[in-house]
């Protein structure tokens, strides 16, 4: 795949925190997908769900964005954003940065780091 097409694979991913129908998962994942969240791993589109469903618990609504991407081969890095809410008071808010490796049109692992604050 070209740099193009696995950023838009990686803004997709990206964008899941707004959505309601999260089977987009199934697409974008591999089956055997594995996030290295700090001390946490998450595995697979159904282990990505939850992980989604329980941060959006933790912040209310959730938004997202991607600051800039910049892609080598199957590997793409991303510099992000996010911010949540809950009854209009922010409680989560911070930036971060994810290397994402992609195979066979899918996102297959990514290693994220989180840091809270603005």
């Amino acid at each position: 795949m070209s740099n193009e097409e696995n950023f838009a694979l990686v803004r997709r991913f990206n964008q899941v925190f707004k959505l309601d129908d999260l089977s987009v998962l199934d697409e974008i994942l591999a089956p055997d997908f594995v996030a290295h969240n700090g001390d946490q791993d998450v595995h697979g589109p159904d282990g990505w769900r939850k992980f989604v469903l329980e941060t959006r618990e933790q912040g209310g609504e959730v938004d997202t964005g991607t600051e800039e991407l910049l892609g080598d081969g199957n590997l793409v890095a991303e510099r992000w954003w996010m911010r949540g809410s809950a009854d209009g008071h922010d409680q989560l808010e911070g930036h971060g940065i994810t290397m994402h490796r992609i195979a066979n049109g899918r996102l297959q692992e990514n290693w994220g780091v989180f840091h809270p604050g603005a």
